[in-house]
């Protein structure tokens, strides 16, 4: 008897450990994506790195790294002109506008407003 509860204890123990380690991973794979868009898109502003910090935590790692191979694409083609046509967009505003066209389109607006 003694020595099933001491098993169950270190199983549980294990358990719990691995649920750490998970989730200090989950963490460091938000951190890693998070420093990556900043840096392919330049944006070094704490203003811009807060937003895609939201980004990240709001659409997930998949989505927002989505969303970075789309506009490296656009950047590759010529880029992203502003609505009135008079300049190219900044590939952090492309981003940033793919990002809110795919929202309401999805019909996650309230997602939209945590971000921006």
């Amino acid at each position: 008897m003694r020595g099933s509860r001491q098993r169950e204890r270190h199983d549980r123990e294990e358990q719990q450990r691995q649920a750490e380690i998970a989730q200090r991973q989950a963490v460091r794979k938000v951190r890693q994506t998070i420093e990556h868009i900043a840096t392919t898109l330049g944006e070094t502003e704490e203003r811009q790195l807060a937003q895609i910090t939201r980004v990240v935590e709001v659409c997930g790692v998949d989505e927002s790294m989505a969303l970075l191979e789309e506009t490296l694409q656009i950047e590759a083609n010529g880029g992203m002109m502003t609505a009135d046509g008079a300049r190219r967009r900044s590939p952090g505003g492309a981003y940033m506008t793919l990002l809110k066209k795919r929202l309401k389109e999805s019909g996650r607006k309230d997602d939209l407003k945590r971000i921006i």
